[in-house]
């Protein structure tokens, strides 16, 4: 692996903005071999830079970047070699797609994710999960789907009536990507609509998520997720097996057990019946011997006493021969009950024999598993082995990209700091003249208050002479009253003179005192004006 893959395996960041003012555009395509991934870069670059053909096998054999200008973007396009065929495993597909993020450092814009027009497949099924399950979920927010071979459609259709309405699969899939999809044509490469459309499509793509661009955090996860999940299938494959192990001796031995119960119940059956049979034959021999006894008996008593020698030499003969009648019995019936015994013998044996067998194929199949469980284990502990070398190798540059963020952070902390105290100053200003502006609002409101209680003072005086002259004048009229008429009209002259002298020299003093009192306001807050 490349220093660049190295540094995308340890990139804790899922997604970075690049500098708005970039215009290049990095752009991987990905697809099953035949599916015109080679054919759409051609003609998005609307030259030559990939080979195509129409083969069984894949002609990109490994990832290859190839850049060009177009409509002012300085695109970077990275062919794949058949990544999402069904004969690769998900760690081939999970390499192959770690270099062709390496080659798009610090990582692409966009997924292109090739598609031929056509019938979607089981096995084209099977492949879009491989890359689901490789990249993550987020992936498909960075992927837009491209169906080829856009000539097979009939006029008049689009792909979304013939295809996507038809098969829920497919329409699920462009679900996910957000709905974007387009139709090459790539037999048309002069068409340069398809090329404008699909930018357009990425620009849209780029807005919604801010300009960020995929790297290979979700790689790593993916990786490490795949890990756990072997782990987890072989730990569940492992107690399934141990399982059925158990529930086939169970079975094996509850069948062996049953038998065995069967046979030596059906063996003391056959004994209980020998023994009774015998016991049976025995109490009829025995009782025709008394019968016969007795009647010999009979037989000696009747008789003479003559013949009593004679008959108790037959008696004792034929005694004798009852006897020997008896033993012969006797020993047909021992010979039977040791045939039975031989018989059941010889069937414990075989059952031996038969258990035996039984237990050395449960041993055999014992230290097969066994053999198959050291196996994977041995690839288990190959695994940890190889992930443990990654993860230190992976530690090690993780170490020395912390080292120069870390000195990039010193470097931008005093830059900020900097800033900071820019900023305070400037706040510590703003506040002080916010302090003035709210001191000379407090002392323009205390003028305008003093401003009111000289108004409202002012109301009173003029009321108060008001009043004195109303009297004044009631007092004149009375006096006048008494006089002579002919001085009443030089007396109203005289009082109307002394109404206005008295009326302009009140209003004038009002006045006097309202300048005093503005001016004495205007001094109190620093405004050096004097109004008059």
């Amino acid at each position: 692996m490349s220093v660049i893959g190295k540094q995308l395996s340890t990139n804790t960041f899922a997604a970075r903005k690049p500098p708005p003012s970039t215009t290049q555009l990095r752009i991987v395509l990905l697809g099953k071999t035949g599916s015109g991934k080679s054919s759409t870069a051609n003609s998005i670059l609307g030259r030559k830079a990939f080979d195509s053909m129409v083969y069984s096998s894949s002609v990109t054999q490994h990832c290859r970047s190839v850049n060009g200008d177009v409509r002012g973007k300085h695109l970077v396009l990275v062919d794949t070699p058949g990544l999402l065929d069904t004969h690769q495993t998900l760690q081939d597909v999970q390499r192959e797609l770690r270099r062709s993020v390496s080659l798009l450092y610090p990582g692409p814009h966009v997924f292109l994710l090739v598609i031929h027009i056509g019938r979607f497949t089981q096995e084209e099924k099977e492949a879009v999960r491989q890359f689901k399950q490789a990249l993550g979920s987020k992936a498909l927010h960075f992927t837009v789907v491209v169906f080829t071979h856009g000539d097979l459609l009939q006029k008049g259709t689009s792909v979304k009536e013939c295809l996507i309405d038809r098969c829920k699969d497919l329409a699920e899939l462009v679900d996910e990507c957000g709905g974007r999809y387009c139709v090459f044509n790539n037999h048309n490469s002069k068409d340069k609509g398809q090329v404008h459309e699909l930018l357009t499509i990425v620009d849209a793509l780029m807005q919604s998520n801010e300009g960020s661009y995929y790297t290979s955090k979700v790689l790593q996860k993916a990786e490490e997720e795949l890990v756990l999940e072997l782990q987890e299938e072989r730990r569940l494959q492992n107690e399934k097996e141990e399982l059925e192990k158990k529930k086939q001796e169970a079975a094996i031995k509850e069948w062996y057990e049953g038998e065995l119960e069967v046979v030596l119940q059906n063996t003391k059956r056959e004994i209980e019946k020998l023994k009774k049979k015998r016991e049976l034959e025995k109490q009829e021999d025995e009782k025709l011997v008394r019968q016969r006894v007795e009647a010999f008996k009979r037989e000696i008593e009747e008789n003479n006493r003559k013949e009593k020698e004679e008959r108790e030499i037959q008696d004792m003969i034929r005694i004798t021969e009852i006897r020997q009648e008896e033993e012969k019995k006797k020993e047909a019936l021992q010979k039977k009950l040791d045939m039975v015994t031989k018989l059941l013998e010889e069937q414990a044996k075989q059952e031996e024999k038969s258990r035996r067998a039984m237990e050395e194929k449960m041993q055999k199949d014992r230290v097969e598993n066994l053999m198959k469980e050291e196996a994977l284990q041995k690839q288990l502990e190959k695994l940890i082995i190889s992930l443990e070398e990654q993860r230190r190798k992976e530690e090690e540059e993780k170490k020395r990209m912390e080292d120069m963020l870390r000195n990039e952070r010193v470097k931008n902390r005093r830059e900020l700091d900097k800033h900071t105290e820019n900023h305070r100053a400037e706040k510590r200003k703003t506040e002080a003249l916010s302090n003035e502006l709210k001191l000379i609002k407090m002392k323009m409101e205390k003028h305008k208050a003093h401003k009111e209680s000289l108004k409202q003072q002012l109301e009173e005086i003029l009321q108060c002479v008001r009043e004195r002259y109303f009297k004044e004048i009631s007092m004149l009229q009375k006096q006048c009253d008494k006089k002579c008429p002919e001085m009443c009209d030089q007396t109203d002259n005289m009082c109307s003179a002394k109404k206005h002298s008295v009326l302009t020299t009140v209003t004038g003093y009002a006045q006097a005192m309202g300048l005093v009192g503005l001016n004495a306001a205007l001094g109190s807050i620093g405004v050096h004006i004097c109004l008059q």
